[in-house]
């Protein structure tokens, strides 16, 4: 079947850089992507249309490194960030109060356009779901919602657009109860846009296996079913329990995402994390082996003014003592910036890794603070022996593959610099570099430069100590 898929200038510079290992390139025959087999790039102004026919296998693997004198990472334009011009629309709109779960579920089905809903004291056993569009969960001063049921508390779903959380106290009360999975905000599926959880005080949420305060979940496989315009900021997470999930995550096909001025504290395990390669998004074939979608990653993001304080792993069942967790953690994502932000008594303050059969890329960590960390300030790298493009042998299928077989991919194109790591006693390094990190600048003290003509092999690093 004959396709015109239109791209913006962008999306197509990225798909080019890593399958062509070339900066620019406006006209080609025989391109090949997981979408399809095209015959030709057609460039009108600043977009791109894909001209061919859809493809029946996936590519070979991309290569993971693009050209080799591009160093450090390009910095995220503020055009990725998400857009904001909607939610004037809700401000005219009258309010519904409601004083029941029941009541609640009935006024979001009803829902026809603009529809402002506020919340007082909301006791809750199941969860509550949002597949309309254009709705606005306020809460009312004073207001509670509390949850002694399982899985999500709030639920957004697929084929949505307009949503807000505002104000909201969530409060899962109950620490001995343990509940198997409890989300307190979940946004998951695909097509899901325009979405701003603000504002809100999530706490007392214990899972010993699974749990999140705030979880996006992109499970669309092509750039044009993503989840995005995603703004996460002002809230207060407190006392999660969340096994071996995260306090907020965005994971898989999301895009064009901030998380901004949230305060996370006491919780058990990464407290703010953006992911891809973990099988959220569909996986892809290519010459017999699985391995993440293209479009599994978090990307084109901003994790700025957040502040986490008191997270230790210690007594978390998902693991053996001290964990090697960090505050903030980019583990698959790209194109994301990662400014301002503060850890306090952390295993680890900041980490920019690469578990699965994936590539980390263009990360900026810039003016960030760490102090009181256990382990180090920040670490770095793939941390187990072999890349995945190296040894084809490794499973590569995140939907198969144990943790404890993980840690095989990439990070390159990374820049960090003016950050403040403070932590006077670590057990490990202030900065911990591990495998696999190509053509990263690193301005931290203590850094040394390493194969800075970025020619490397097998487990290798290719660092630079200046820009």
């Amino acid at each position: 079947m004959t396709t015109i898929t239109k791209m913006t200038s962008g999306e197509m510079k990225h798909l080019i850089q890593r399958f062509f290992n070339v900066a620019i390139c406006v006209l080609f025959v025989g391109f090949q992507s997981s979408e399809l087999n095209a015959a030709a790039v057609l460039v009108l102004g600043d977009d791109f249309y894909v001209i061919g026919v859809a493809a029946n296998s996936a590519p070979v693997n991309p290569p993971v490194d693009p050209p080799s004198d591009v160093w450090g990472a390009t910095i995220v334009s503020n055009s990725s960030r998400p857009e904001r011009s909607w939610i004037s629309s809700f401000g005219d709109v009258s309010v519904t109060g409601i004083s029941s779960g029941s009541a609640l579920q009935t006024a979001i089905n009803n829902c026809a356009d603009y529809c402002v809903i506020e919340i007082d004291q909301l006791p809750l056993t199941g969860t509550i779901n949002i597949n309309k569009s254009k709705v606005k969960l306020m809460g009312k001063s004073g207001n509670k919602v509390t949850f002694t049921g399982d899985d999500s508390i709030f639920s957004v779903g697929s084929n949505t657009r307009e949503i807000i959380f505002e104000g909201l106290v969530i409060d899962g009360q109950d620490r001995a109860r343990n509940s198997a999975s409890v989300f307190g905000i979940f946004v998951d599926g695909h097509s899901i846009s325009k979405v701003q959880i603000k504002g809100n005080t999530i706490k007392n949420l214990y899972s010993e296996s699974d749990a999140h305060g705030i979880a996006i979940y992109g499970t669309g496989n092509t750039e044009f079913n993503s989840v995005s315009d995603i703004i996460i900021e002002n809230n207060t997470l407190d006392d999660l329990r969340t096994g071996s999930s995260e306090s907020i995550v965005v994971n898989g096909n999301v895009k064009q995402w901030e998380i901004l001025n949230n305060n996370v504290s006491n919780v058990n395990n990464i407290a703010i994390d953006a992911i891809g390669g973990e099988g959220t998004s569909a996986t892809r074939t290519v010459e017999g082996r699985v391995l993440p979608g293209l479009f599994d990653a978090a990307r084109e993001g901003f994790i700025e003014g957040n502040s986490v304080t008191n997270m230790s792993t210690i007594g978390n069942t998902q693991y053996d003592g001290n964990s090697w967790a960090a505050a903030i953690y980019v583990d698959g994502g790209r194109d994301i910036s990662i400014s301002g932000n503060s850890a306090i008594n952390t295993p680890w303050g900041h980490e920019i890794g690469a578990e699965n059969c994936i590539e980390t890329s263009n990360i900026t960590l810039s003016n960030n603070s760490a102090n009181g960390s256990y382990f180090g300030d920040l670490v770095m790298g793939g941390y187990t022996a072999e890349g995945y493009l190296e040894n084809t042998q490794i499973n590569c299928n995140p939907l198969s593959s144990s943790d404890s077989a993980e840690g095989h991919g990439y990070v390159s194109n990374a820049t960090v610099k003016s950050n403040s790591f403070s932590s006077s006693r670590v057990d490990v390094n202030k900065v911990e570099l591990q495998l696999r990190i190509r053509r990263t600048v690193i301005i931290e003290p203590g850094i040394i430069a390493v194969n800075t003509d970025g020619v490397v092999s097998g487990d290798q690093n290719s660092i630079r100590a200046t820009q």
